[in-house]
């Protein structure tokens, strides 16, 4: 068994693609798990990458209850050589776990621009600026959609 290495670094999700509309979409419950799931990977102790469930191709996989998965990009430790932070970004909610292929394909593209574009990041003033214009979340903001 590999040691996931522990960090202090913050994490953030940025709600990009459909993700926030298809949140709305669903029942409190399903919403709930969702949250819920987003909130322990930003609060957890290991980075965000060590959580996830699968990856298939860019897209990194998160599983909230039994079907639900989150399609995602995640991009641990940026700027480079401060490592600072850690971003989540959730592109789409498959609440039925089908998998779509023309899905996947389109948000795999969105995955490599985000990751090209994360990546270029070179301050934490960068990315500060960057977390605020595409209006990141932290575990406290996740909590309050909740309220």
């Amino acid at each position: 068994m590999s040691e996931i290495p522990l960090t202090d670094e913050e994490t953030r999700v940025i709600f990009a693609g459909e993700a926030a509309a298809n949140l709305r979409s669903l029942e409190g419950s399903e919403q709930e798990q969702i949250i819920s799931r987003l909130v322990s990977v930003l609060e957890s102790e290991s980075p965000p990458s060590a959580m996830v469930h699968e990856r298939i191709g860019l897209l990194d996989i998160y599983t909230a209850g039994d079907q639900i998965r989150l399609y995602t990009r995640v991009v641990d430790e940026i700027p480079r050589g401060d490592d600072k932070y850690h971003l989540v970004y959730l592109f789409y909610i498959d609440d039925d776990h089908e998998y779509d292929r023309k899905e996947l394909a389109t948000y795999n593209q969105t995955a490599e621009a985000k990751l090209q574009e994360a990546t270029s990041l070179e301050t934490v003033q960068d990315v500060d600026a960057y977390l605020d214009t595409m209006n990141a979340l932290d575990a406290d903001d996740l909590r309050d959609l909740l309220d």
